[in-house]
């Protein structure tokens, strides 16, 4: 069942959303040549510009102030987890993603299977840009896929948002209790693992630094966790907008599967995540919106029988109203 439409016209909404696409087109790349990286302290902004061009910014910082302001202080939280200092969990990532992989790569572990074979240092082929491209969106991608939820439902956007948060504080609490070495940083600093390296920021180093001398800036400066890595919010946002885009706009809404399947692809092969955190984090997603749809429906049935008896006790008194005037009234009359 999907869920109900917002008060915005369909066909005023139609030449909007085209230039809302057109207006995400030209700012995300403005903003990199501009060295701002894309983060929710910057994309902040970015979604009040494109509240502005719908003609709803009252209305965007009434829905999305609160959840704006959660994300970016989230965003904050990167050194709780190294003040708990927890036990650093590696051997037994490294002995997972074995076991996961060795119906194909009998012991080998997928991270440095694939950049064995599909990665050249400086020579840079067709996916590793995309490899880039689709990890530089991680945190666009759900505030996109929001902003188009909300232009269609306030309703579906209000559940989206909330399941999000759901996400982010049950990674949240994973981050503190196992704090897991990322493969990247378990070559680097450990030498647990044959070599591999961190495409991700080779390519920035590479490209966007050494060829187009970019330096990114932030509105706020961020400490980010290294060993934030299970569950993967990477893996777990792409399946957590797909669950919610199917449900608003129909099955066309699954397509997002596509690009989770290629963040999946890409976190293992630039070795930022091993293949457990992914399938940990695909878990946390749909958990999330289980959670949040559960008490949707919970509520929903609750609200339902309150009116349904609140009805019912109406009609009762107004019959037992007509029945008193009739008995008043009296035969004959």
């Amino acid at each position: 069942m999907r869920l109900p439409l917002s008060p915005f016209p369909r066909l005023e909404t139609r030449w909007r959303v085209a230039l809302l696409c057109l207006y995400l087109v030209v700012v995300l790349p403005a903003l990199l040549f501009f060295n701002v990286g894309l983060t929710p302290d910057a994309l902040v902004f970015v979604f009040l510009g494109a509240a502005l061009l719908v003609g709803r910014p009252a209305l965007f910082v009434r829905d999305w102030g609160v959840f704006l302001l959660v994300v970016v202080l989230w965003q904050q939280t990167g050194p709780v987890a190294s003040m708990v200092n927890l036990p650093l969990h590696r051997g037994d990532l490294i002995a997972t993603d074995q076991a996961i992989a060795w119906p194909l790569l009998h012991g080998a572990l997928p991270q440095v299977w694939l950049q064995q074979h599909l990665f050249h240092k400086g020579h840079w082929q067709w996916y590793d840009l995309v490899s880039w491209a689709v990890y530089a969106l991680h945190f666009p991608e759900p505030l996109i896929v929001g902003f188009a939820i909300w232009l269609r439902t306030r309703v579906g956007f209000q559940r989206f948002s909330l399941a999000f948060l759901t996400l982010a504080a049950i990674a949240f609490v994973g981050y503190i209790v196992y704090p897991a070495v990322p493969p990247w940083l378990a070559f680097r600093r450990y030498h647990a693992i044959p070599p591999v390296h961190k495409i991700f920021s080779l390519f920035n180093d590479d490209v966007l630094l050494g060829q187009l001398g970019h330096h990114y800036q932030h509105v706020l400066n961020v400490n980010y966790n290294l060993t934030a890595a299970m569950p993967s919010l990477h893996a777990a946002f792409p399946v957590l907008s797909a669950l919610y885009l199917r449900k608003t706009f129909g099955r066309w809404g699954l397509l997002m599967l596509v690009y989770a399947a290629m963040m999946w692809f890409a976190v293992v092969y630039m070795a930022e995540h091993w293949t457990i955190d992914v399938i940990v984090g695909i878990g946390c997603a749909l958990a999330a919106y289980a959670i949040v749809e559960g008490m949707a429906s919970l509520l929903g049935r609750r609200a339902a029988r309150r009116e349904r008896v609140s009805t019912e006790s109406a009609n009762a008194t107004r019959t037992e109203a007509i029945s008193a005037l009739s008995q008043r009234a009296g035969p004959g009359r």
